[in-house]
């Protein structure tokens, strides 16, 4: 397990159900018998559709919930030891969907100084990893505006700034994009992309934008509690029709091979980007 992120093991969990009146009526279970693992320095993205339970896991990783039945690992660490709650928070920092109910400070460089400061760390040492930590991000120029004026991309980069300022071996990302406008969206996006390959930071990605899960190193399906497709993006996303019978799409050059495929056309079944498509194109024209 010394290279192994994340790991959970049976991972079961259930809410309550109530009714109007406020009377237990049972449990819904959400997450069933989740086993998976995430590698040190790996980017997974984690697809299923509303209510299928990739939040759920999200929050356990984090140590928002606890396992039901099962257990889960975080850096080596099990998330129900309650004495290292902390440490695990500290491992694996977590970005939610709107990065308003993130921002606590009115100044940039505050906010992102929160976190360390309630860790305690030393003011000389808060001030290095607040400036490491905007550069990385590329806010270093915002540290001394009001964030409630910076655009919803530069707000999330700063909410990612914050959690990078914790030294996280592990950032969790929950829908980080959704309220994003498509500039919003490739800020945060090329950030991830050089936490990734530049810092060596492991992501844990979910989204329900599968042009941002094709730039995974693996992709990771659940559906209804229980992971039941994983591999490489291209490995998951050829797999149109049973993508499709989960209730989730593929990318749009994915989905444009597909067709030209049913059409007699021979393209390769695991195209995901522009590029791929226009390369596939010219060799196929090249032939004829």
């Amino acid at each position: 397990m010394n290279n192994t992120m994340v790991r959970s093991e049976g991972l079961s969990f259930s809410y309550p159900v109530y009714d109007d009146e406020g009377n237990r009526q049972g449990v819904n279970q959400v997450l069933k018998n989740v086993t998976l693992s995430v590698q040190k320095g790996e980017w997974v993205a984690i697809l299923g559709h509303n209510g299928s339970g990739k939040s759920t896991f999200a929050r356990h990783v984090n140590a928002l919930l606890f396992p039901e039945e099962g257990t889960l690992w975080v850096n080596g660490i099990d998330t129900k030891s309650e004495e290292q709650i902390w440490e695990i928070r500290s491992s694996a920092g977590m970005i939610f969907q709107n990065p308003d109910n993130q921002i606590i400070a009115s100044i940039v460089e505050e906010d992102v100084a929160f976190g360390p400061e309630n860790l305690g760390v030393e003011p000389t040492e808060i001030r290095s990893r607040v400036d490491a930590a905007l550069s990385t991000v590329n806010m270093r120029k915002y540290a001394d505006r009001d964030p409630n004026r910076l655009s919803g991309g530069q707000k999330q980069r700063v909410a990612i700034a914050g959690v990078l300022a914790m030294k996280p071996a592990c950032i969790i990302l929950d829908e980080p994009t959704a309220m994003l406008d498509p500039s919003g969206r490739r800020e945060v996006m090329d950030t991830l992309e050089r936490l990734n390959h530049d810092e060596h930071i492991t992501i844990l990605h979910i989204t329900h934008y599968m042009e941002e899960a094709a730039r995974a190193d693996r992709v990771i399906v659940i559906d209804h509690g229980e992971a039941v497709l994983e591999g490489t993006p291209k490995e998951v996303f050829a797999q149109v029709d049973r993508m499709k019978a989960l209730g989730l799409d593929v990318p749009q050059m994915t989905e444009l091979a597909y067709d030209l495929r049913k059409s007699g056309i021979d393209i390769p079944a695991d195209i995901t980007t522009v590029e791929e498509m226009v390369e596939a194109l010219c060799r196929l024209k090249s032939k004829t």
